[in-house]
């Protein structure tokens, strides 16, 4: 685990410290946590020169396979997806309509916002006094209706690991699979949800290190 340095990504509605949990089932090990600046300061500043293994959840998947990623190891998705929305070329995807009506409430109310998005998860909602930036969540609406990464994750499919849920209200078993056909192989958790790495810490975190032994 020492000779591995890890990068961690979180999605949409959440902040670096949605790691906390996992990164501590992990023990000791080298990494730096992402932050898109949703409820605060971004930081998305990384060396992106020296190995790395990359973990990305849900968002945060799509938005690492557009990274600089030649000196990425493995790309370990969790709840991920190489591309979310919909269009007549990919009708497996979200409907766009979906995300475009989060943008509305969005401008409307940040914050009822998230909440929905989290009660949809069963993430309790965070009642704390916050800073919600409208144009960063926003912006990760947008990456979810445009971004298509699929090319990317085929070209590097021998270093990409996934971990899904059977039962992922975000992002369904046929979108995991249609995003990640052959050669790359999905582990499938069963029951897991959409937020794996706060309700299943410890199998995330073993799947992580699994996939860092077998870089090694």
């Amino acid at each position: 685990m020492k000779t591995s340095r890890f990068l961690f990504v979180h999605g949409w509605g959440f902040d670096r410290n949605f790691w906390t949990s996992l990164r501590r089932a992990m023990g000791n090990h080298e990494g730096h946590s992402l932050d898109f600046g949703y409820f605060g300061q971004a930081d998305l500043d990384y060396d992106w020169s020296e190995p790395f293994i990359a973990v990305g959840h849900s968002l945060g998947l799509l938005w690492l396979l557009n990274q600089p990623l030649a000196a990425c190891s493995r790309l370990v998705s969790i709840n991920g997806f190489s591309r979310f929305s919909a269009d007549q070329n990919w009708p497996i995807g979200i409907p766009k309509r979906l995300t475009e009506r989060m943008q509305t409430t969005l401008h409307r109310d940040a914050k009822k916002t998230v909440s929905q998005f989290y009660n949809r998860l069963g993430f309790p909602t965070d009642n704390a006094e916050r800073i919600y930036d409208f144009m960063a969540l926003n912006k990760g609406l947008e990456w979810l209706m445009t971004l298509d990464n699929r090319h990317i994750s085929q070209e590097m499919a021998s270093k990409i690991s996934v971990l899904a849920s059977d039962n992922d209200p975000i992002v369904p078993v046929s979108l995991t699979e249609a995003c990640f056909p052959d050669p790359i192989s999905i582990q499938w958790q069963k029951g897991g949800g959409h937020l794996l790495p706060l309700t299943e810490p410890d199998m995330c975190a073993r799947f992580i290190r699994d996939v860092a032994l077998y870089t090694e």
